[in-house]
């Protein structure tokens, strides 16, 4: 039967910040002397950037969950039955399962709450996966958060070099603002809040980051913060084109920021795809229809037409395989009266890639997804700061007409030979298996 899972009180009882949430350790950022650079009403696109990019750091900060299983993570245990703050971090790279730019809240939420899920039946330091910085299927880490929080595709390594952001002078203290990037070669956070006086001076900042205990948001005052760039920081980047953040998908069902309104989400308690409800799969892949309890028969629609009708297997998990591309929902019918249960949904998604390396063409097609972008990695899916010359694109729609995109031989190595591709849906971004460029 389905349960009513009111998420609003998780954030009563963990916490969420207040608009008037200032800094506390000093009288000097009491409400009077000190205002937030925030802004509630964006005035202009450069403003309505910021403010989507701290609504989408805070996503990740303030997302709220509880596990029903324990979770390893790459330096701690989520406790079964406890309730945490700040999404997981793991380097999910080789499988692309980066929550917030790749899956959404709601896949991710809907897979916790599904105890057969693969966030605890599966461990990306185990076989078959390669283990580079992960444990958990789910997760983030300190440049997934930057980058969903503006909008772009980084690594840490790629802001030096980025033609698209400015360097901000960090001895310049009152010149930092919102969405300004804080950079080191080894980790990146944005500020998410400037606190100034009436004289426009700083005298704190919000940083809010990916660590490997998760990702946080902490206020600290203007001489901690001077300190931590001469100690921990290297340099500030500031985003040329952040008034083209304009993409900001609410998720109140699961963590409400700033000033949205928590919404009432109603958890399917009968049955969930392993990977969780609405997520992506790719053709060919099992596809693992997890039934919390005993059930007359399963339903499975595929684009609205009902095309399989399942007696129920001794462990309740249907394994349904060589699913070709298309949208998906299934239901049970249980009990004595034969009630249905919700539908539950995902994507099947059709992706092609036929590398023809002596023409140095990457050739692409999808009946049902947008090519995205590739680049060259390990298996593992790891590009480290020595592979900023490693060929890697964002595809244009001329690409996408064409139907393939030039790889220079010279922009290829056989240390990084796996292209990693993704395509995008409306469910959210999926990635093809990695093929290994010199086999062809």
């Amino acid at each position: 039967m389905n349960r009513y899972f009111l998420i609003f009180l998780f954030f009563l009882t963990v916490g969420c910040a207040k608009d008037d949430d200032l800094l506390t350790e000093v009288e000097v950022l009491s409400d009077k002397e000190t205002v937030e650079e925030l802004p509630r009403i964006p005035k202009n696109a450069i403003e309505i950037g910021r403010l989507n990019a701290v609504k989408k750091a805070y996503q990740m900060t303030d997302l709220v969950f509880t596990p029903l299983l324990p979770i390893e993570a790459n330096h701690s245990t989520y406790n079964a039955g406890e309730t945490y703050k700040g999404l997981i971090y793991s380097s999910v790279r080789e499988i692309g399962t980066y929550v917030g730019s790749n899956v959404s809240f709601h896949t991710f939420m809907t897979a916790i709450h599904n105890p057969r899920s693969k966030i605890y039946t599966e461990k990306l330091d185990q076989s078959p996966y390669h283990g580079y910085n992960c444990k958990a299927y789910y997760g983030t880490v300190c440049s997934g958060l930057v980058s969903y929080a503006l909008g772009i595709s980084y690594g840490s390594y790629d802001f030096p070099t980025s033609e698209l952001m400015d360097t901000v002078n960090a001895e310049l203290i009152d010149s930092v603002h919102i969405a300004d990037v804080l950079w080191n070669s080894q980790h990146v956070a944005m500020i998410t809040n400037v606190y100034r006086n009436s004289k426009g001076q700083v005298k704190g900042v919000e940083i809010s980051e990916a660590i490997q205990s998760g990702c946080v948001r902490e206020k600290v005052l203007v001489s901690r913060f001077s300190s931590m760039m001469k100690s921990e920081y290297k340099q500030i980047y500031r985003y040329k084109d952040i008034s083209d953040n304009i993409e900001y998908e609410p998720a109140p069902q699961f963590v409400a920021v700033l000033d949205e309104t928590p919404v009432l989400f109603v958890y399917n308690d009968d049955l969930c795809p392993d990977k969780g409800d609405r997520a992506c799969y790719r053709e060919n892949e099992d596809v693992v229809i997890n039934i919390m309890h005993d059930y007359k028969f399963l339903e499975v629609y595929k684009d609205e037409e009902l095309i399989l009708k399942i007696d129920p297997t001794l462990n309740r998990d249907m394994v349904l395989q060589n699913l070709t591309f298309g949208d998906y929902k299934a239901r049970i019918c249980y009990g004595e009266n034969l009630v249905f249960s919700d539908f539950t949904t995902w994507k099947v998604v059709n992706m092609e890639l036929i590398p023809d390396r002596s023409a140095g063409r990457l050739y692409f097609k999808s009946e049902n997804a947008i090519p995205l972008k590739m680049s060259f990695t390990d298996i593992a899916g790891s590009r480290k700061s020595t592979d900023t010359e490693l060929f890697r694109c964002t595809l244009t729609d001329e690409d996408r007409s064409r139907g393939y995109i030039e790889i220079p031989e010279e922009l290829t190595k056989k240390s990084k030979p796996y292209i990693h591709f993704t395509f995008s849906t409306d469910y959210g971004k999926i990635q093809h298996s990695p093929i290994n460029w010199f086999k062809y």
